[in-house]
Order: C-alpha cells, then structure tokens, then sequence
C-alpha cells in the first residue's frame, strides 16, 4: 500500500511528463537517484524540474482498461494524434510501391513521415521506402508506457522528428512468468480478435544480469461491408433526391434535375443516392455519340436506332447477361463494389522480443535486445474492371447484326490513324480497316474478387555497452556516464495479388486472331474458362528495407554553478538506411487492371552526425525564482545525398519555477526532414483515392461556372460532356507518383510554451497547458501539395488556366473526356508545399483517496483528461503562390483528408476499491465541416451553399468506454469492457467518405458497440 507522500511524489513525476497516467500503479518508494531518469525529448539528466519540451505519457494500465491489442487504436484515441486512413486495420487498400497491413502514426495530422518512432530512446525497424515503422512490430505486452514529445526534435533524435516523437518504454527488466489472453468481438458480426502473450524473465550470475522473454501471437479475423451491412451498404455518393425520400443515412430516390434549374429549385434535395461503379459485368459502351447529336451521322442515327439506342444518354449503353440485347444505360445499372470488400482486414501476427543485461562492473552494463516478428494481411475488394478504349472488330461474332452495324458505322466515322494503348501494348485503327474504337467498361466478376495476400517479417538487434565513468576533477566533468550502441534492422515483405487482368492481353484477346473467332467474349456473362484463363494474372511485388545505426553519447556534469550543476550531453552517430522495392513485370509495365501499377524503386543513404545539448542553471531557491534554466541543443548532420549535404537543427528552451507549485517551460526548436528512398528514387506507379473530377456532374452545382467549363474544354473534355456523369464513372480517379532525386531536407521551426500547476493545496492535483506552433517549409509532397484533388482544383478551380503546370498534368480521353492512361494525373515529388499548425494541449489528472468504497475501506479514484485544441492547420500546396492555402481546421474531405476538428480529448474516471477496478471513459471528436465549404470559405472565395451540398456537417462525437477488473489472487486477474457502449453508428457520408465504407471508418468507430474480455495470470 502506499504512503500518501508516495502517492504525491509519483503524481509529480507524471505532472513531469506533461500528463498523469490513467491510474496509479504500486510503487515503492523511490531513491533520490531514481529521479534522475531520462525524458524523452532530452539526453539529459531530469534532477527534479521539468523539461523545456511537453511530453504526453499513456501507460500500460491505459493499455490494458482500453482493451488494447493493437497499439495504434489507442494511440488514434489520444487527441494530439490523427487517423492514418492508409494504414490501419481498416485500410483495405494496397499502395504501390508501400508495404501493406502495415500500421504508421500520424501525428499532429503532419503525415506518418514526419514523426519519428523512438523504442527505449532507440530507433526502430523500417518499413520500406518511406522509412516509416510499423507499430504491429512493437510488442503491446512489453509496453510500460508511451512517451510522446510535442515539436520538433532533431537537435536530439536526428531526422524526421518534425511533428514529434513517440518513444515506446519497454520491460527490459522481468523477473517471473506470465501469461495474458484476450478477445475482443465487434456486436454487429461477432468477428473476433484473439491473442495471447507470454512474458518468462529471470536473474541470473547473483543478479547481476536479467534477461526477458516475450512472445506474442494475434488473430484478427476480417469481415466485409457485405457481413456488417446497416450504414456500410448499399455504396453511396452524393446526388438529388425526391424531397419526400431524403434520408440522413441511406439512399433516397434520384431526381432529375431539368437543364438550368439546381436540385433545390427543381423541388428535390441534395441527399444520399445509390453510387455504384458504370464498370459493370454485363459491360457497357461508352463513348457512342447521342442519337441525332452534331457528333453522330444519318447511317449511324440508323445504326443505333435499329439496336434500340436512340434514346440513350451520355451514360452510354448497357448488354443484357447474354450479350445480345443492349439498350441505354441508367445509374440503377451501377455495380455495387461494397460488399465484398473489407472492412477490417484480417492480420494473423508473430512478435517474439528478448532483452538481457549484465554488469560486469560497476563501470560497465552490456545490453542487448532482439526483435522478430512476422505479420501475414490480407486485402479484398472488388473484383477488378477494366475501362478504356480497345479495339474491337466490327464484325464481332458475339453481337447481334444490329450492334455490329453500330461499330461498322464507328469505324467508318473515324479519320486519319488512331493509336490505343493498352498496358505494354499499342494499335493503331484507320476508317475502314474493320475495326472500331469502343470505350469498353466491363467487371470481371467471373474470374473473382481481387485479393492480396501480404507476408511481413522484421528483424532487429540491438548491442550495447553503457556505465558510468570516473570524475575528471571534484569540480568538473563529473558524474560522466556512457552509452554506446549499435542497431541492425530488417525488414521484407512479399506480396501475392490475384484477380487482375493484363490489358494487353484483354485487348488481344478481343480480336480475331487468323479469322477464328475472338478467344473473349466480354459482351454479357460470357467469359469462358479458357478466355478467363487468357487475359487473367497473378502479380508479385516484394520489399526490403534495412537500416543500422552507431552511436555513442556522453552525459553528466561540466561545472557547478552557485545555482546547480551545467548537465550536459554530447554525441556521435552513423545511420545508413537502404530499400528496395521490386515489382513483376506486369506491376512494372503497368500492363495490369486491378491492382495498382509500380516502377521498381532502389536507394540508399548515410549520414553522420554530430551533436550536444546542455542546461545551465541561472537561479535556485530564490524568491519567485525556485528554479530558472536555460538549455540548448545542437546537432549538425552530413548526408551523402548530394541534395540534401550538410544540415543544423538547434533548440533553445527555458524552465522557470517560480514557486513549488508553478512552472513555465518554453522551446523554439529547428527541424529537419531528409528525402527518404521514396521520395528520391521511386519509380512511377499508380494509386486510385476518391476524389472529384471538376469537369464532372460531381463537381458541386455553384462551382459549375463557365470559367470552369472552359478550362474544362480546353484540357481535353468534349463541349456536349462539360459537367456529365460520364466524365467521372466511379468516386476513384488514378494518379501517377513517383520519385524525384534533387529533393533537399524539409525544414521546420517549433514553438512551445507553456505550464504546469500542481497546488499543494489540493494533493494529487496537476494540470498543465501548453501551446504549440509549427512552420514547415519546403514540404515534400505530389505536385500541388495534397495529390490527385489539389491538381484538379488549381487546375480547374483555382488557377484556370490551361497551360498551367497543373492542367498539363492532367491526361483526358479526348473522345470520353475521362481521366485517363497513360498518364492520368502526375503527382510526383517536389519540395513544392507549407504546412503551420498550432494549438493547445490541456491536460489534467486528479488522485485521491476515500475512506469508502465498494469492496474495501480504502478506495482509490484517479480522474484523467487529455484534449487538444487546433487553432490552425494550414497547408500552402505552392509557397510560390502564398495567397492559396487550405486551412484545413475544422473540416474533412478529400483534399484535408481525415477529420481535423478544433476540439479533440478524452477522460477518463476510474475507481479501485479492494480487488474490484471501475472505469469509464469519454472520447470525443469535434464536429467537422467538408473541405469544399471550408476551404473557399476561409480563402476568400464563394463557398456553395451548405443546403447544396449532401451531408457536408458531421456532428460532434462522444463516444462512451466502460471496463471492470477484479484480481482474484495476487496472480489471477481478469479485465472486461465495452467499447462505445451507447452503439454509435459512424457518420454516413457519401461522396466525401474516406476513402470507402460509406463513413471515415479510421476515425470514427465503424464496428459499432465493441466487447473485450482479458485474463492474465502470474506464475
């Protein structure tokens, strides 16, 4: 039990890292050596004051009354934190050239590059050519907690410490056994996730060394939107409903919205309509000229109308499942690509992780930790579709008399040469030549859904020798200690897609071969074995990822000063980092429809460092000033990478106490941000987010200006399809990205200030404020700054000019008007963006004891909160064009991308009476607005009106957690809960979900009411 002088001493401690821990945990009482203990943040020595940098602390009782099996859930529940939509359970996607099933942080909604994974102050394993870490490798049952530092902190860490870092604290120290298993189950599905641990570690050698064990297994099982079903189906977009049909959260019944007239003034409402992809499995036809239109002729007015089409609209024309009737194509013929797909994506995980020590002396400490673990995910969607222009011979025996006359007539129509390129194939059509150009939009759903299977393995070893060191004199350099290290990573993944189609071969397998009939026939449901067999492909992609790092450092005291010792810390370290990314031949020729198409991507870098940091104490135990420092830290690193060369970083901060209870802490820090292999040397490749096609009917109604529709048609889209369905079939647009090898290192300056109080007069009582401001520069980022929607809206939105780097970016079917191969959208890499974002961190944690309770005289209550507000988060996609920013605070969408509200925290009350533990939590999520009001709204501009727009607010959220534990014996305890207790659906959204799912499944709760039951046991 402890003393109550105990209980406030550890309270101070955690008031030291910037947030008490969710509950208090048995201590014994500490040493006055034990309070010098490194904080992330700084080598230096903590001699009982705070440091100039905030530090957030989650530890693993949070983890364990929050039910956590994956480290990132929790993390994404703390508000300083922003969902990573690519990488997270519920990112059912495949990046090209990225590893999959991977899970990265993004911090300060700054990106996954920009933060830096520290494990027991170390750096860890990376992924592949972002260098990012995979937090499925770090183990959750070795967690003693998680350090986060707010700024930028290169001067101390290096490289990519832009937003912050995350400093994962294990159990490097174990002596026993133990076993943890636990479960979680989603209500809807029942879909579980199960894992076990076990944790063996023991003295040895008269306790001079100890040396730990820990193997973990989890099974995650998937599930599909088709399994969840309510809000997740059908697929939804944004459109004009029936007043009388409108619904917040499913599909009302479409409105036709007459020429000249808005969705409001036509008697409808803008609402949730059924979007299903015009890719469908029947196939459809979708570039025939209207009937009677200036782009169509009188024998070819006949031709349609004898196969029944002269009513058909731009959507183009739809078979029936023999392929033999065709007729107009209607937005009810869309094919739903939901309900295969996953929600959650099944993980099947091995971590194993061992830690020994051993003091040879009292001058010497050798350490060593290992890592492996082996991750297998998978991915499913849709079954793949391909939608192009192929070359079909008019005399197709697959299709009525009716429909070859309409592709004679086509051919016929046709002037000079035409090329059509498809994957690594190109053809070339004359007038007459018996061959026709059909834009062909057919969903391979007789070869099977799309499915990845991604195969994960991590290896690290770590070797160490630290210890302390004899003074050089009474009066200087004393207290020295040393640490040296050196750290060797790998990582591989190989990854095995099925479902995929070559195009080349599709394309071939159309036509006639020495007059024999077309091996496909893809008009209807009649794809054979042996046809689905010819245009069918298996792809194969792998990576390898290795970094190493030597190090050294050393800490202690220069002088003493009247006012306390001048700490100090200085240090090398050698880091070189390689990855190699390899694709087949048909990922890399971008001979493929399904998956996304990549160029190989090899590279390597080293740098070598230099750095030091130290505190000097100004006054102590003076009035008003119980304590005032000022501390500084350097670091200068040499990069082989002749663009980036030689760069400084330095921070500078001060802690002022001016009474017991009182301190103010303040920072400015330079960071900086190397190019990593990706971004230098990656080979071009392709990825498909939703996004919205300003030329298109999705582009809302008040921005469908005649300067846009010029713009439009001078890039490429014909005059009659300006602002059609057409244009854009499906929410998903390809972009092409790449590397670029004369990128320089991003640079950045932090600011923090703030405070902590911790009243005597109230014991157990902390709080803390801190402000904190961020500027990068020369932002690495896809041309325009925020990908595929930025280039579209500069081009079409914000620029309009077409011979704009932006427009001539873009590539249009000129027939179509779609976005299309080759080159779709380039986005490749540039030091081309801005970000500043600043905001609050408030943080508080109360501890007191009653003399009642539910199963003991003597309770236990602990109340803790965490929130954040974001006063700014601006991206300058272009610094050369300073006057366009999107400021992003308070908004989603597709440019912002994951929610961004000002106001983001949780609490959490928790009582432990006896052997019995009670605890409730609160999360809660601002309310947000989408991007395409915010943005002109706060640049300036017109923003549409908010009725036009489908469901452009999301309410704020509070989300309700509850758990219980009881400890049965000093070695049996259980723990249980339920996360989001009140069954909070997500919000449903339609054309502005990211990216999928009807919703933001990465943050908002998409499962519904959650249950997890724990039991773990000491032996």
């Amino acid at each position: 039990m402890r003393t109550k002088k105990t209980a406030i001493t550890n309270a101070v401690l955690l008031l030291v890292a910037g947030v008490a821990s969710a509950q208090e945990q048995a201590a014994a009482p500490p040493k006055p050596e034990d309070n010098q203990v490194v904080i992330t943040g700084s080598r230096l020595a903590n001699r009982g004051f705070l440091a100039p940098t905030p530090v957030t602390v989650v530890d693993s009782t949070e983890l364990k009354v929050s039910g956590t099996q994956n480290l990132e859930n929790l993390l994404n529940d703390t508000p300083q934190f922003t969902a990573n939509q690519l990488n997270s359970p519920t990112a059912n996607t495949v990046q090209a050239g990225q590893p999959s099933g991977t899970s990265t942080l993004n911090l300060r909604n700054l990106g996954p590059t920009r933060n830096l994974v520290l494990v027991n102050g170390r750096r860890y394993a990376i992924t592949g050519p972002d260098f990012t870490t995979d937090i499925n490798t770090i183990p959750t049952a070795l967690v003693k907690r998680i350090e986060t530092v707010t700024g930028g902190s290169s001067a101390v860490y290096g490289s990519d410490a832009i937003s912050g870092v995350v400093n994962f604290i294990l159990r490097d120290n174990y002596e026993g056994a133990e076993i943890n298993v636990q479960g979680n189950w989603d209500q809807p599905t029942r879909t579980p996730t199960k894992s076990i641990d076990l944790t063996v570690g023991g003295n040895f050698d008269n306790k001079k060394g100890n040396a730990v064990l820990s193997v973990n297994f989890q099974d995650r099982q998937g599930m599909t939107r088709g399994d969840l079903g309510g809000y997740s189906l059908p697929s939804l977009g944004d459109g004009c409903v029936t007043a009388a049909s409108w619904s917040a959260t499913g599909p009302g019944t479409p409105l036709a919205v007459p020429s000249g007239q808005t969705c409001l003034s036509a008697g409808g409402r803008p609402g949730l309509v059924y979007s299903g992809s015009s890719t469908v499995p029947t196939g459809r036809i979708g570039n025939l000229p209207l009937y009677g239109s200036s782009g169509s002729n009188a024998a070819l007015d006949a031709a349609m109308a004898a196969a029944g089409l002269q009513n058909m609209t731009s959507l183009g024309a739809i078979f029936d499942a023999t392929g033999k009737a065709v007729r107009p194509y209607t937005t009810a013929d869309a094919y739903d690509l939901g309900p295969l797909s996953y929600v959650v994506t099944p993980q099947k995980r091995w971590v194993a992780n061992a830690f020994a020590h051993y003091d040879f002396n009292e001058y010497a400490t050798g350490y060593t930790e290992i890592h492996f673990s082996n991750n297998t995910a998978n991915v499913q969607i849709a079954p793949a579709g391909a939608g192009a222009n192929f070359l079909v011979n008019t005399n197709n025996p697959y299709l009525s008399p009716q429909m070859q006359e309409v592709l004679r007539q086509l051919d016929l129509k046709e002037s000079g040469t035409t090329r059509v390129t498809n994957g690594s194939q190109t053809l070339s059509t004359t007038p007459g030549d018996g061959l026709a150009i059909l834009n062909l939009n057919r969903r391979f759903t007789d070869i099977g859904t799309r499915f990845a299977a991604t195969d994960h393995s991590t290896f690290r070893i770590a070797l160490g020798l630290k210890g302390k060191l004899n003074d050089v004199s009474e009066n200087y350099l004393t207290d020295l200690k040393y640490d040296m290290y050196y750290t060797n990573s790998r990582t591989t993944e190989s990854q095995f897609q099925t479902g995929s189609i070559s195009l080349s071969r599709y394309q071939n397998a159309l036509l006639s071969q020495g007059g024999a009939a077309p091996v496909l026939n893809p008009f209807g449901q009649n794809i054979s074995a042996a046809a689905a067999s010819a245009v069918s492909i298996a792809s194969n992609s792998a990576i390898t990822a290795e970094q190493q790092g030597l190090a050294a450092n050393l800490t202690g005291r220069l002088l003493e000063l009247p006012s306390g010792p001048v700490d100090f810390s200085t240090g090398v370290e050698r880091r070189h980092a390689y990855s190699r990314y390899s694709p087949d031949a048909y990922l890399s020729s971008g001979d493929v429809s399904g998956w996304n198409a990549a160029r190989a991507t090899q590279g390597e870098s080293t740098v070598k460092e230099i750095f030091g940091e130290a505190r000097v104490p100004l006054l102590s135990d003076k009035p008003f000033a119980k304590n005032l420092s000022l501390s500084g830290a350097f670091r200068r690193s040499d990069y082989d990478v002749e663009s980036v060369g030689t760069v400084w970083t330095n921070s500078v901060g001060t802690e002022w106490t001016p009474v017991d209870s009182l301190t103010f802490r303040a920072q400015k820090q330079k960071s900086i941000r190397a190019p990593n292999v990706g971004e230098l040397f990656g080979g071009q490749g392709t990825n498909g987010p939703t996004a919205t096609d300003p030329c298109s009917s999705r582009q809302p109604t008040a921005q469908q200006t005649a300067a846009v529709r010029a713009v439009c048609v001078a890039t490429g889209v014909p005059a009659n399809l300006v602002f059609d369905p057409s244009v854009q079939p499906t929410n998903f647009l390809t972009q092409i990205v790449g590397g670029n090898p004369n990128l320089k290192a991003e640079t950045s300056h932090t600011t923090t200030v703030g405070a902590v109080f911790a009243p005597k007069a109230v014991p157990g009582l902390q709080m803390s404020l801190d402000y904190y401001k961020i500027t990068l520069d020369d932002a690495i980022s896809t041309l325009g700054g925020g990908g595929i929607q930025s280039v579209l809206n500069l081009c079409y939105n914000t620029i309009q000019n077409a011979n704009s780097v932006y427009c001539k970016a873009i590539n249009r079917d000129p027939i179509t008007g779609q976005i299309t191969a080759p080159t779709y959208v380039m986005t490749t890499a540039a030091n081309i963006g801005g970000i500043k974002t600043e905001g609050y961190d408030i943080a508080g944690h109360y501890g007191f004891r009653t003399s009642w309770g539910l199963m003991g005289a003597d309770t236990r209550w602990n109340i803790d909160t965490n929130w954040t507000y974001v006063k700014e988060l601006t991206f300058t996609p272009i610094q050369d064009l300073p006057n366009i920013t999107n400021q992003c605070v308070g908004s989603f969408g597709q440019t912002c991308g994951q929610p961004v509200p000002k106001w983001k925290g949780t609490a959490r009350l928790t009582m432990n009476s006896g052997k019995l533990m009670l605890s409730a939590r609160a999360r809660y999520i601002g309310a947000v607005t989408v991007d395409t009001y915010v943005l002109p709204s706060t640049s300036g501009g017109t923003p549409p009106a908010l009725d036009s727009l489908t469901n452009p607010k999301i309410k704020g959220y509070t989300y309700l957690d509850l758990t219980a534990g009881y400890d049965f014996t000093k070695s049996v305890s259980v723990t249980a809960g339920i996360r989001n207790v009140l069954d909070k659906d997500p919000p449903v959204l339609g054309s502005s979900q990211l990216p999928a799912n009807n919703t933001i499944a990465a943050t908002y709760d998409p499962l519904g009411r959650n249950l997890f039951f724990s039991l773990n046991v000491k032996l």
